[in-house]
């Protein structure tokens, strides 16, 4: 879309500003997508073609790529009529120096971002230790179905649900996170007060962050009302509740402190069971 045409849908009093930057982009799922400019450049871009939304199709790069080149061209314009000059090279030594002191400032909430990281990955090998247990209730589902005993598909669309929000939210917790970190840096080095003084983009990353969080709870917990086996709930409510001491000394993010890993429990221990943490140590 170019600069012009987004100005003009930009226009449209529907929109609430800035709502795409908080969300959980589950778009269709969303009951204010019809009041997100997001949402409506992504369908007024979108020409039916399923290819175009297939990562491992040259035309879902092509159409990113394109989307890009748009957006730098929207900034450069607008830098333009404000007088800056994006290729000044002290401009860009100054934004370097301000990236350098921000990198060292969210160092402080490391912490945070490893336990989210942690529970990305331990998702993945849950997810893959869990295979034949899930072949085994598909089996069993069919037979249900086949015999007409209980209420197979309604079991089947509710397992589903749990492995869907469980998937979509593992790797934006993280990205969320770190985004939280790494705004709070940059407002914690803003020295001009008119800008100090606006909504923090950190609480609204953080808070979405949390969100995800709490719905990814509900999924596990509801997931092991159909079975036994172990799942990272117990990870996520810990780390959601119980930061060490240090972690929370260190951490310059209050509203995140308690997100850190807990210092007691290994993080591979919660989130693949005991028995088999202790067949590594072994």
């Amino acid at each position: 879309m170019n600069r012009k045409a987004l100005n003009q849908l930009a226009r449209d009093p529907r929109f609430i500003p800035g709502i795409y930057n908080y969300c959980d982009r589950w778009c269709e799922r969303c009951p204010l997508s019809n009041r997100c400019l997001n949402y409506a450049m992504e369908k007024e871009e979108d020409d039916g073609d399923p290819e175009a939304r297939d990562l491992t199709n040259k035309k879902f790069w092509k159409k990113l790529e394109n989307t890009f080149r748009d957006t730098i061209e929207m900034v450069r314009g607008n830098a333009r009529e404000m007088g800056v000059d994006l290729d000044d090279p002290n401009l860009q030594a100054e934004v370097e120096a301000q990236e350098r002191l921000e990198r060292r400032r969210a160092a402080k909430n490391r912490p945070v971002a490893r336990g989210a990281m942690a529970y990305l990955e331990g998702v993945d090998k849950w997810f893959k230790e869990a295979e034949p247990a899930f072949h085994a209730k598909g089996i069993e589902l069919e037979t249900l179905a086949r015999i007409e005993v209980g209420d197979p598909r309604g079991e089947y669309a509710e397992l589903s649900e749990f492995v869907d929000v469980i998937r979509w939210y593992q790797h934006f917790i993280y990205v969320k996170l770190s985004r939280a970190i790494g705004s709070r840096a940059n407002e914690e080095l803003e020295t001009d007060e008119e800008l100090r003084a606006f909504p923090k983009d950190s609480e609204g990353s953080a808070k979405i962050a949390l969100i995800a969080m709490d719905r990814s709870i509900a999924a596990w917990s509801g997931y092991e009302l159909h079975s036994a086996r172990m799942t990272p709930t117990a990870f996520l409510i810990c780390w959601r509740s119980s930061p060490p001491p240090a972690a929370r000394r260190r951490n310059s993010f209050p509203e995140l402190a308690r997100l850190s890993v807990p210092a007691s429990t290994s993080n591979l221990e919660i989130l693949t069971g005991p028995k088999a943490f202790a067949s590594r140590r072994r």
